[in-house]
């Protein structure tokens, strides 16, 4: 097959759609033998393959860099919308990523802007007749119930992992990220843009809520992109960083952060509502112990090996801090169980399967 793939969120955007883009492409890239892979940028027009690979590094001959036009698509025989941005016409096939429909089931989660732009995105490759890719069970019922989507036109299939995320890691290295980053000692760990949804706030007031001794002993960490609504919220965060019981950081690389889920005591991640919740899958995978919300898609990904709590409940949460923290045996167990669990979710697992979706599009055009 020539497979068409728009990677613009990859070369200029952040958080969980451009990483979802950028490990898509990588693992297409690596793992798909005998197709070729035409990458595009639907953001801003780049279509350098040097430009290409200061993202992706180097790429395999299998993949070239094209530009957006009738000619180039028509020649394509599937093409993919990871970011929410649909080609212009000329590809036959179009396969378009859900992430979820928060705008649509939480809409105080969202920008005005926001909301329009991404039910614009869906309306259009809808139009279109686009197969969904759905990120998880989670997000297909979703689809189901608000978009009344249904049989041929929906598939299920999660992100691919960044194979960075792994539980053995180099102590030595490890060490050395951790004193660039500014932490020291024992710590406790939290991922997630300054957005309402991610729940950060009401995470801080559990961390208040966890006794003295484990506090004194325990900082937090927090890794934060910059979201909306995030004023009140950042003070509050540079306020405890101020006082020197937590560490906020911006964004931080994947080897980074990947040391970072390592030597956590605990990755809490108490969000709202998520499509898919790759922190989630990111700590499992490097082996940490995980406290995450029994809401959406967080209960499919940890698929039993994560401590599940209220969102809604500060007391819940603390006291999903204090099993992980204070249970020896429990720490153990979901060390061994998460990197297990998190093999779902690899290039070797995802990629076949992915493959097999764009054949089934290809094969329903034809007949």
């Amino acid at each position: 097959m020539l497979i068409g793939v728009d990677a613009g969120r990859a070369l200029h955007g952040y958080g969980g759609v451009a990483t979802y883009t950028r490990q898509l492409v990588s693992g297409l890239a690596r793992h798909a033998p005998g197709h070729q892979i035409v990458i595009f940028d639907l953001d801003r027009g780049v279509h350098r393959r040097d430009d290409f690979e200061r993202v992706f590094g180097t790429l395999p001959s299998t993949v070239r860099a094209g530009k957006a036009t009738g000619d180039e698509l028509g020649r394509l025989d599937i093409f993919h919308a990871p970011g929410f941005a649909m080609p212009p016409p000329g590809a036959p096939n179009h396969v378009f990523t859900l992430h979820d429909l928060t705008v649509l089931s939480h809409p105080d989660y969202h920008t005005l802007d926001n909301r329009v732009r991404t039910l614009v995105s869906i309306a259009e490759a809808l139009t279109r007749g686009a197969t969904v890719i759905g990120v998880s069970r989670a997000t297909r019922a979703e689809a189901v119930r608000l978009l009344s989507l249904s049989g041929e036109s929906l598939e299920v299939l999660p992100p691919i992992l960044d194979p960075r995320f792994t539980p053995g890691g180099n102590d030595e290295l490890d060490r050395a990220a951790l004193d660039r980053l500014g932490v020291d000692g024992p710590f406790g760990l939290a991922v997630g843009s300054l957005e309402p949804r991610k729940n950060l706030g009401r995470l801080l007031d559990a961390w208040e809520l966890l006794p003295a001794d484990i506090r004194a002993d325990l900082s937090l960490v927090v890794v934060s992109s910059v979201g909306w609504l995030e004023g009140t919220l950042r003070r509050r965060l540079q306020a405890r960083d101020r006082e020197g019981s937590m560490r906020l950081l911006a964004q931080v690389p994947g080897l980074d952060l990947a040391a970072l889920y390592r030597r956590a005591r605990v990755v809490v991640f108490p969000s709202l509502a998520e499509g898919f919740g790759l922190p989630v899958a990111e700590a499992m995978a490097c082996g940490a112990p995980v406290v995450t919300s029994d809401l959406s898609a967080m209960p499919e990904v940890a698929g039993g090996a994560a401590v599940l709590v209220d969102p809604e409940n500060a007391d819940d949460i603390a006291n999903g801090i204090r099993r992980v923290l204070e249970n020896t045996e429990l720490r153990r167990d979901l060390r061994e169980r998460g990197p297990e669990r998190a093999t779902r979710f690899t290039a070797e697992s995802v990629v076949p399967r992915l493959l097999e979706i764009y054949q089934r599009v290809v094969q329903r055009s034809n007949v």
